[in-house]
């Protein structure tokens, strides 16, 4: 039998094959495989990269025990939606939010307290009885503080501040921003318009690129605060170790705490592994030794 695990977020999805007794690995990526922003091309895509690896391998989807973790599964009415239609003949498969996937690889599927960094924000904890419990992730409209889609729309919100002042663009991190966004009203409101959050998310590197710039820093501040209090409120009293993940988690982890600082370990996994791990608990409650 193979295992199959897919990691979709907002900017990318990435997926690996592996036959469950020789570890032997494939791998593959392709684009954005967000619900909430785009179901059909969520569900193109991960019909794609299933077929692919498949070929890869030279097997058939029936040799596959899959775990799909996906942005925006936590929406009952998407993670319907997206089971109805994706048609994949596996032996079985599960789908389940990009989070729990990464909550189980983080710590190797062992107790921790999970947060993940990229274009969104979220964090979550698997306890020391197994239960799960999420933090977050309410999406860029709402929440996703501290994720590069939020990072970049504080950085925007302060070009336009700065547009709307006597003294112009007086910031290096807005004269930068203002190379992708536009420096005037005629050029910023048709990018607004158009933007959607893995736009906002693509400005976040100007943010960390630019922390000579006092306005940068204070927008850095105000994300270590984000996720400081992300991991406080997941976390709570629980003597949990703290892994952070995602695009952003590295550039971010020297901007926290000290006490933030103490709580945290390396990643033993990311979200590929922790699919993985999903993937063989199903196949041995269907297989069992």
């Amino acid at each position: 039998m193979y295992l199959l695990a897919v990691d979709g977020g907002g900017s990318k999805t990435l997926a690996r094959l592996q036959h469950s007794l020789s570890d032997q690995q494939w791998q593959a990526a392709g684009g954005p495989a967000q619900l909430s922003n785009n179901l059909e091309l969520a569900i193109s895509t991960v019909r794609q990269l299933s077929l692919q690896l498949c070929q890869q391998a030279g097997i058939g989807l029936h040799q596959v025990m899959a775990c799909i973790g996906l942005a925006g599964a936590g929406n009952p009415q998407l993670h319907s939606a997206f089971c109805q239609q994706l048609q994949l003949d596996f032996a079985a498969w599960q789908l389940t939010t990009d989070a729990r996937t990464s909550l189980y690889g983080a710590n190797n599927g062992q107790p921790v307290v999970m947060v993940a960094l990229g274009t969104g924000s979220v964090a979550m904890r698997l306890d020391q009885n197994g239960s799960e419990q999420q933090t977050g992730g309410w999406g860029f409209n709402i929440g996703d503080e501290g994720g590069g889609a939020w990072l970049g729309k504080l950085a925007v919100r302060q070009l336009l501040w700065q547009l709307d002042s006597d003294e112009g663009l007086t910031s290096p991190l807005t004269r930068a921003l203002s190379q992708h966004c536009g420096d005037n009203v005629s050029t910023v409101l048709p990018w607004l318009k158009q933007a959607l959050a893995t736009d906002f998310a693509a400005l976040a590197p100007l943010v960390f690129s630019h922390q000579s710039c006092p306005l940068a820093q204070q927008i850095l501040r105000q994300q270590a605060a984000a996720i400081s209090k992300l991991i406080h409120c997941c976390r709570g009293e629980r003597q949990l170790p703290v892994v952070m993940l995602g695009g952003l988690a590295a550039s971010s982890q020297s901007l926290l705490s000290a006490d933030i600082g103490k709580l945290l370990q390396a990643p033993r996994g990311d979200a590929l592994d922790g699919g993985l791990i999903l993937a063989a608990r199903q196949l041995a409650r269907i297989s069992p030794v």
